[in-house]
């Protein structure tokens, strides 16, 4: 006695009980399957009535969303400290504001030289020290009245100690656009800063310029001495306006970049690599110089306008300004799955995406006074994601 399944006529499993497990199928797709049952004597009875059923999306690990702040202005830097509360830079008031997994904020000190841009500057990227237990030092990347910078300040009984401000690296060209900011520390224990080309694309083909570039500096500020390009900064370079940096499980650096007005992209980081800008747009343009290394995937730019980028557990995890909306994508070898978009359109534009010590991720929006630097003109909000196990 039994049943026998069949998939538009085709018999495609068994089973002695009431239920069956059909394999083969595709993620996120309905099918309508009949089923036949057989008695001792091979009897076998007519064809039940069609039964739909459709399978789950592949690696679907994004699940309930709950509030932990609004009232936030424009919440752009974000990293956890030991005990599992956060440090959050406001972009346009200049304030670190510490947030608890409760949504509690304390403003602990304003970053002293930051300026505005009318545009996207202000103060920007945040990393904590690898060894922030015994040094204290926030790394912070900021916009003055004269460039973008990179500064440390250590963080003391809930404070920032301002007399401790140390400038590490000046002369990154600003502009009202293509900022870049976003900083991580690799587990080589350097530090990795993004930088926008300043709306100059010349600058990102240009060894000399800080622009357009990946940056690798040393915990204190000085040049790595096996950096690519002997005495400089410069760890990639081709780069339009990067807002995204996130490691693998593998120590390998993934980017997103954000697009002129054709294509966003991501990437996998090379060691000295060129990836082509201005030249070549995602796959647009004269991208067929064998020195440019090309994007792993790209987007409409009204699809993503990238900003923050997260990796659990191999998962990559892409925040989208103007597509309003969570990128996610398993990262397999050096590709990634067919991303898929999580919120399209829901909380609006989504900045900053971090893991948290806690599980799942925080996750930033930045609506309202996004494109300008007027203080407390925004109601941004910081959001936890839930992240289901794989």
């Amino acid at each position: 006695m039994g049943y026998t399944v069949y998939l538009a006529g085709t018999r495609v499993g068994t089973s002695t009980t009431t239920s069956a497990t059909i394999s083969g199928l595709a993620p996120a797709t309905a099918y309508t399957f009949t089923v036949t049952a057989s008695d001792a004597a091979r009897n076998i009875s007519p064809a039940s009535p069609p039964v739909t059923a459709s399978t789950r999306h592949g690696h679907d690990r994004v699940g309930q969303v709950t509030p932990i702040a609004t009232d936030t202005d424009i919440p752009w830097g974000l990293a956890f400290l030991p005990d599992g509360s956060a440090l959050m830079n406001e972009r346009d008031t200049h304030n670190v504001v510490h947030v608890t997994a409760d949504g509690v904020k304390t403003v602990v000190g304003t970053v002293p030289g930051v300026s505005g841009t009318d545009g996207e500057g202000g103060l920007l990227g945040l990393a904590l020290s690898p060894w922030f237990g015994i040094d204290h030092w926030l790394y912070l990347f900021h916009t003055t009245a004269t460039d973008n910078r990179i500064v440390r300040i250590r963080y003391l009984n809930g404070a920032l100690d301002l007399t401790s401000e140390q400038v590490l690296l000046s002369g990154i060209a600003r502009n009202k656009f293509h900022n870049g900011g976003r900083l991580r520390f690799g587990p080589d224990g350097k530090l990795y800063a993004s930088t926008g080309d300043a709306q100059n694309g010349a600058n990102a083909q240009n060894l000399n310029s800080l622009n357009g570039k990946i940056l690798r500096l040393n915990p204190d500020g000085s040049v790595p001495a096996d950096n690519p390009f002997p005495g400089k900064y410069v760890w990639s370079y081709g780069h339009r306006n990067v807002e995204g940096l996130a490691f693998d499980n593998r120590g390998r650096l993934w980017e997103a970049e954000l697009g002129n007005s054709i294509m966003d992209e991501l990437n996998l980081i090379r060691e000295g690599g060129n990836y082509g800008w201005p030249a070549c747009e995602g796959t647009a343009g004269a991208c067929d110089d064998p020195t440019f290394i090309a994007p792993v995937q790209t987007w409409p730019v009204a699809d993503a306008s990238p900003s923050g980028l997260a990796i659990v557990d191999n998962t990559l995890y892409m925040a989208a300004l103007r597509g309003t909306q969570l990128w996610q994508m398993r990262i397999t070898g050096t590709t990634t799955t067919t991303p898929r978009a999580y919120f399209t359109g829901t909380y609006g534009r989504l900045r900053t995406v971090e893991p948290s010590p806690a599980g799942g991720l925080w996750l930033t929006t930045s609506n309202g006074g996004d494109k300008d630097s007027t203080p407390n003109n925004s109601d941004c909000a910081i959001l936890h994601v839930e992240v289901n196990d794989p």
